[in-house]
């Protein structure tokens, strides 16, 4: 079976990083390392080397976007014509970009090659009830393709409701490399008690000031910051953290580290604060759990279904955008050694059974085998 797989995935300084490529890069290497006898899989690079400004207007978007995806559109459809793929699979984070898969998808139609189209955000329900021209688009592209692939329950249910049928649930896996950088930092670090993590982007929609102005009211706590800050957002919060006295020691910006230095992050916390208002399937999730911190995050996304499963939990979870929300559930957790330990346990269980990357691509492989 060949496999034309268009998506973000290239490891380098100049392309735009994010869920979608770490997925892609995970994808890639796996099938590398230990897969490539099980399928002929075609990559075409679909990443961005600049990222999207906020000012930028809709139409400097859509020309801007053409300037980034004409060449691997051209790659594309080159690929069709060469290799002529069983299956083209398209990954996708839905806005303007829907209009590039469009493209694919008429592309690979008129070929006769069947499609899958790897929805990679966590929206959908939003999308359906809002109908928006975003949902407008992306309704014919799900009417084109062969088979609609998710990231998270809550979506799989909205298409389902809306009539779509051939709906396929994926979860985000994690990658072979990190999974061996976790296991070799295995029992050479030790928790440092009452230090809290966030790590990710910095910004508002990651609910880092509901995060400071929960960690402000309790003692003898350190907040490690991991992620790039812009400047504003910095003095936005260490004003927070200012409310409860001049001394914001307790407040730590690391910045932007190597991966390794995440993950020996994991290791060293007590545990790891996510309070994000939006999410798909979040890659730092997985990573937390696979290095067995405990964890604490809003219930948005896939992060519920990841954290419990039928009230079996590996972590706790709260409502997002809510200060009260944040700080009761760091305080129902950070005195409890005990809870601790089970959380830590039952998640690094949960993502070897789960989302190792062996186990989800045997589940992608029964997608372009037996759905299409």
């Amino acid at each position: 079976m060949k496999v034309l797989f268009c998506s973000p995935y290239l490891d380098s300084p100049n392309v735009v990083k994010g869920g979608i490529n770490t997925w892609g890069r995970y994808v890639i290497a796996y099938y590398n390392q230990y897969a490539n006898d099980e399928v002929d899989l075609i990559p075409v690079s679909f990443d961005r080397c600049t990222d999207v400004a906020e000012d930028q207007t809709f139409f400097s978007r859509i020309i801007n976007g053409y300037k980034e995806y004409s060449h691997a559109l051209k790659e594309a459809v080159e690929k069709m014509d060469i290799e002529r793929p069983n299956v083209v699979h398209i990954c996708t984070c839905a806005g303007l970009g829907l209009f590039r898969d469009i493209i694919l998808l008429w592309a690979a139609k008129k070929r006769r090659i069947k499609t899958v189209v790897h929805l990679h955000f966590g929206r959908i329900p939003d999308l359906v009830e809002t109908r928006n021209w975003e949902w407008k688009l992306l309704a014919k592209v799900l009417r084109m393709c062969d088979v609609s692939v998710v990231m998270n329950r809550p979506s799989e249910k909205s298409l389902i409701a809306e009539g779509y049928k051939n709906v396929a649930y994926l979860p985000n896996p994690i990658g072979m490399a990190t999974l061996d950088v976790i296991h070799n930092g295995n029992g050479k670090y030790e928790r440092i008690s009452r230090r809290l993590l966030y790590c990710g982007h910095v910004i508002i929609t990651k609910g880092v000031i509901e995060l400071v102005e929960a960690c402000r009211k309790i003692p003898n706590i350190e907040l490690r910051i991991v992620g790039k800050c812009a400047l504003d957002i910095k003095e936005q919060m260490l004003t927070i953290a200012k409310k409860s006295g001049n001394n914001t020691s307790w407040l730590n910006f690391v910045g932007e580290v190597p991966h390794d230095e995440v993950i020996r992050e994991f290791f060293l916390a007590d545990m790891f604060v996510f309070p994000s208002y939006t999410e798909g399937f979040p890659n730092v999730i997985l990573e937390a759990m696979a290095c067995g911190c405990p964890i604490v995050s809003s219930d948005v996304g896939a992060i519920p279904e990841m954290l419990d499963i039928d009230g079996d939990a590996c972590g706790i979870c709260f409502k997002a955008r809510n200060t009260d929300e944040v700080y009761n559930a760091v305080c129902s957790l950070i005195g409890n050694d005990v809870l601790k330990h089970t959380l830590s346990a039952k998640a690094i269980e949960r993502v070897n059974n789960l989302y190792a990357m062996p186990v989800v691509w045997q589940q992608m492989l029964k997608i372009w085998k037996q759905r299409i």
